[in-house]
C-alpha cells in the first residue's frame, strides 16, 4: 500500500512538473510570437523608409540629370552660334 501511494505520489509530481514545463513553453513561445510581431513591424517600417528614401534620390537624380543636359545642349547651341557669327564676320572681312 505504501509503494502505491508512493508511485501515486511522484505521478502528482510529475504530472505537476509536466504542468508546469507547459505553462513556461505557453508562456515562451506567446514571448517569442510577440517578439517576431514586433521585428516584422519594424521591418516593414524600414522597407517603407528605404522605398521613400529611394524614390526621392531617383527623383533628384532625374532632376539634375535633365538640367544637365539642358545645360550642356544650350552651352553646345550657344558655341554653334558664336561659330555662326564669326564664320559670317570672317566671310565679312575676308579671311
Amino acid at each position: 500500500m505504501r509503494r502505491l501511494e508512493r508511485l501515486e505520489g511522484a505521478l502528482v509530481h510529475i504530472t505537476d512538473v509536466l504542468v508546469l514545463q507547459s505553462e513556461r513553453m505557453d508562456h515562451g513561445f506567446s514571448s517569442l510570437r510577440e517578439e517576431m510581431h514586433r521585428m516584422r513591424e519594424e521591418t516593414r517600417a524600414t522597407r517603407e523608409e528605404t522605398r521613400i528614401m529611394r524614390e526621392t534620390v531617383t527623383d533628384r537624380l532625374d532632376r539634375l540629370i535633365a538640367i544637365t543636359t539642358k545645360e550642356r545642349t544650350s552651352g553646345v547651341e550657344r558655341l554653334a552660334s558664336i561659330e555662326e557669327r564669326l564664320a559670317r564676320l570672317e566671310q565679312r572681312v575676308g579671311i
